[in-house]
C-alpha cells in the first residue's frame, strides 16, 4: 500500500528538531553529568526526578506529583486537548509519551504538536498526552538496586495521579504508551508487562535490547544486555522483554493492539523486525511498518507517518471515544 507523506508545519519542525536532535544520532551518547545552567546543587541532585528546566513546549504545561517512591516530587509534562476548558463534562482517551535515551519530557514536543494540528484540523481524536519523566537512561524499568523505580513511579502513581487530576476515561481501552527509541523499548516493556492497565502499545523505532532473540546490539544498548543476562533471576524474568511477552501472551493477544514503526535505514530495524516476527510467532496480532529511506531519527519518522500516526487512534479508541 502506497504511503502518503503530509507536509509538516514550521512550528512543528522547529519544536520537533530542537527537541529529538539527540534522537538522530542512534542513541550513542552517555547520560550528561554536566551541572545545570542555574548551578543551583539542590536543583542538580533532583533534576532526574524533578527537571529544574521548566519550560513548555507549545500545548504543555508543566506539572509534578509526590511520590511516595521517590519520597519527593516528580515532574511531568500534558498535553491538553483544544476543548478541554470548554467541554467540561467530556472525558477523553490518555497516550503516556516516552522519551528517548539521554532525553527529558520536552522532547515529546515531537508528539504533542501534529497531535494538536491534526485534532484541530478534526484528523486524530481528541486526546489527552502526558510526557512522562523517564530519566537518562532507564528504558522505564526498575533499577536492580532499588534507587530508580520508573517502572512504579509511571504505572503506581502518575497514572492514579493522572486520573484522579484530569478527566480521563480511567480504564485499559482508553490507555496508551507510545515511545521512541528508548521510549519506544519502553513502550513495549510497559505495555506487555501490564495490560492491565494499557489497551494500546506503539513502538516507534524502538531500542529493543534485552533477549539474545533480538539479534546484535552496538551501545549503550548491548550494555543493558549485558546487564540484564547477569542479573538476578527474578529481575530478569521481570524484566526481560521476551520473558515478559511470553507470560503475558494470552492477556495482550486479542485484547491489546499493538504497532510498531521502524525507519528502513535506522541500525535498530533488524530488532523491530524480530519483535514483529516474535509477536507473529505468539499470534498476537499486530501492525508492523518499515517507514522508508527513514534513519534513527524522530522527526523524520513522524514526519513521514504523517495523518496516519494519530488515524490510527481513531480506529484504536473503543467507539464512544473516536
Amino acid at each position: 500500500m502506497m504511503m502518503k507523506t503530509y507536509p509538516a508545519v514550521l512550528a512543528f519542525l522547529a519544536f520537533a528538531m530542537l527537541a529529538f536532535a539527540a534522537e538522530g544520532k542512534n542513541d550513542t551518547r552517555k547520560p550528561s553529568t554536566a551541572p545545570d545552567k542555574q548551578g543551583d546543587q539542590k536543583a542538580n541532585a533532583e533534576v532526574h526526578w524533578l527537571d529544574p528546566n521548566q519550560n513548555e513546549p507549545a500545548g504543555t504545561h508543566y506539572r509534578t506529583f509526590t511520590s511516595k517512591l521517590v519520597g519527593g516530587e516528580v515532574s511531568y509534562l500534558i498535553y491538553l486537548p483544544p476543548d478541554y476548558e470548554t467541554n467540561t463534562t467530556r472525558r477523553y482517551p490518555v497516550v503516556y509519551f516516552l522519551h528517548g535515551y539521554g532525553g527529558n519530557p520536552r522532547a515529546g514536543a515531537v508528539f504533542v504538536t501534529p497531535l494538536d494540528e491534526y485534532t484541530r484540523a478534526g484528523k486524530a481524536p481528541a486526546t489527552i498526552a502526558v510526557l512522562v519523566n523517564g530519566l537518562t537512561a532507564s528504558f522505564y524499568c526498575d533499577s536492580q538496586n532499588g534507587k530508580q523505580p520508573v517502572d512504579g513511579v509511571i504505572t503506581k502513581e502518575l497514572i492514579p495521579h493522572v486520573d484522579q487530576t484530569y478527566r480521563t476515561m480511567a480504564k485499559r481501552e482508553a490507555r496508551a504508551v507510545e515511545g521512541f527509541s528508548m521510549g519506544g523499548y519502553g513502550a513495549a516493556h510497559l505495555g506487555f508487562k501490564h495490560p492491565d492497565l494499557f489497551g494500546l502499545v506503539s513502538v516507534r523505532s524502538g531500542a529493543l535490547t534485552d533477549s539474545v532473540e533480538w539479534g546484535p546490539l552496538k551501545p549503550p544498548q548491548g550494555g543493558r544486555r549485558k546487564m540484564m543476562l547477569s542479573a538476578e533471576k527474578s529481575y530478569f524474568e521481570a524484566n526481560d522483554l521476551a520473558t515478559v511477552i511470553r507470560h503475558n501472551a494470552d492477556a495482550i493477544r486479542g485484547k491489546t493492539k499493538v504497532r510498531i514503526a521502524v525507519g528502513s535505514e535506522d541500525s535498530l530495524q533488524p530488532n523491530n523486525q524480530a519483535l514483529h516476527e516474535f509477536l507473529t510467532q505468539l499470534k498476537i496480532e499486530h501492525d508492523y511498518e518499515v517507514v522508508a529511506g527513514a534513519a534513527h531519527n524522530a522527526t523524520v519518522v513522524y514526519r513521514a507517518l504523517g495523518e496516519r500516526e494519530f488515524a490510527w487512534y481513531f480506529e484504536a479508541w473503543p467507539r464512544e471515544l473516536r
